[in-house]
């Protein structure tokens, strides 16, 4: 990827999230964040209940009763290698972004496609029925949960992931600043002279009243007995050129200081801290391998995003799909492709998740187009050893030519289903 030019997505979700963030941020200014008391977690599926009476949302009742529930989950995945595992098999999966999920009365980054719980729920249940899906992966920042003090919007989507045989993957702060605590989007890497990652996630930053490391705590300690959870992200890519005293990217100190907080509060769940590698800075090339061969890291993640030219190959960088096996120089640079990251699974030792992947669409000349390319890059991905594949991003209604539509007969779709029946 030719990091020179702005990121596509985050170029256009900041035009259209910048005011939506302003009215959500005053919002929550003005009614201020409640002292309501962690849920309490069930003893039959671990999940947490949120009280009616004391939470002061209106969405806190819970979404409706469905008639054809899926076997709630009762079993964690697990790593075991580079493999996914799953009641001790492999668990390899597609799935999708669906990332303003948890939304709320409170907070939505999205308002206009902001789904209802019935939506949602029949949104689950189609990705998964018909299309195959097994992961989905959504924004639990702190505007999502007033700061860990509202689980209305993530107990909502647990519960329809879990009655429609999904598992979810939250992430917990987001790199690029939309849809988290400040009006405008502020890239971590440019917020307090990129030193976030340094000492600002250990302090109160932005709106938001918690420091991201206390925040972090809350949330996973509250869900750490729910099985639908698949595992945890801590940031939707983490990118930053700051380096360490051993000129290391400071993405691995903030790994080695973060992985021992999650797992002490939730030692049953995965974790990701959440890049998208291929070019990005930090993350990127021999940074890649160090940041993700810290100890408590479950699994590595990179985005495959395809703008134009070779990044829209099946796997940019690699060879007719496959990492190259003869490309230590290419990998040892900063800008490092995604077939780098592949190419280094092995001596890791830990599974790769896809969390992204877009491409955008248009007519339907050009989605059959996108569909062709996202089915190849599913499938190189899968050949060079990922274990799982997210698509960017499902949603009731197009907001730009990223989005996928389920009401569109987007063919996209029919990709996916066709991948994830080789992955029995």
């Amino acid at each position: 990827m030719n990091f020179s030019h702005p990121h596509p997505r985050h170029g256009r979700l900041c035009r259209r999230r910048a005011t939506g963030l302003l009215i959500g941020t005053v919002l929550a200014l003005l009614t201020g964040c409640t002292s309501t008391p962690a849920p309490a977690v069930t003893a039959s599926t671990g999940v947490a209940s949120t009280d009616v009476a004391s939470s002061g949302s209106a969405s806190s009742s819970g979404p409706p009763s469905v008639t054809s529930a899926q076997p709630a989950p009762t079993s964690f995945v697990t790593a075991e290698g580079t493999r996914f595992m799953l009641d001790g098999k492999p668990f390899r999966f597609v799935g999708a972004n669906v990332y303003d999920a948890a939304a709320t009365d409170f907070y939505s980054c999205d308002s206009a496609a902001r789904m209802t719980d019935q939506e949602l729920r029949d949104t689950f249940r189609t990705l998964h029925d018909q299309y195959g899906a097994s992961v989905i992966r959504f924004w639990a920042y702190q505007t999502y949960t007033r700061s860990g003090e509202d689980w209305s919007g993530m107990d909502a989507v647990i519960s329809a992931a879990r009655d429609t045989g999904l598992r979810v993957l939250p992430v917990l702060e987001d790199g690029p600043g939309y849809c988290t605590t400040k009006s405008e989007a502020t890239p971590k890497s440019q917020y307090q002279d990129d030193t976030w990652f340094v000492d600002g996630y250990r302090a109160n930053y932005g709106t938001a009243p918690r420091s991201f490391r206390d925040y972090a705590k809350i949330v996973v300690e509250h869900y750490r007995n729910e099985p639908t959870i698949f595992g945890w992200s801590l940031i939707n890519e983490a990118d930053t050129s700051a380096r360490d005293s051993q000129d290391r990217s400071v993405l691995v100190d903030f790994a080695q200081d973060m992985a021992p907080v999650i797992k002490s509060a939730d030692p049953n769940h995965l974790l990701t801290l959440g890049t998208q590698s291929n070019g990005a800075r930090g993350a990127s090339g021999p940074d890649f391998a160090a940041v993700y061969g810290v100890p408590g890291l479950d699994f590595a993640e990179v985005h495959d995003w395809g703008y134009w030219g070779d990044d829209a190959a099946a796997m940019f960088g690699g060879s007719d799909g496959v990492p190259p096996a003869a490309s230590a120089a290419s990998c040892q640079t900063p800008d490092a492709p995604i077939a780098c990251s592949f190419a280094q699974i092995s001596g890791l030792g830990k599974p790769l998740l896809v969390g992204e992947a877009g491409i955008a669409g248009g007519d339907k000349d050009q989605l059959q187009n996108r569909a062709d390319q996202l089915g190849a890059k599913m499938r190189a991905a899968f050949d060079a050893g990922a274990g799982g594949y997210l698509l960017w991003r499902v949603t009731k209604q197009n907001t730009d030519t990223y989005d996928i539509t389920l009401n569109g007969g987007d063919p996209v779709l029919g990709e996916m289903a066709a991948v994830a029946a080789t992955l029995h």
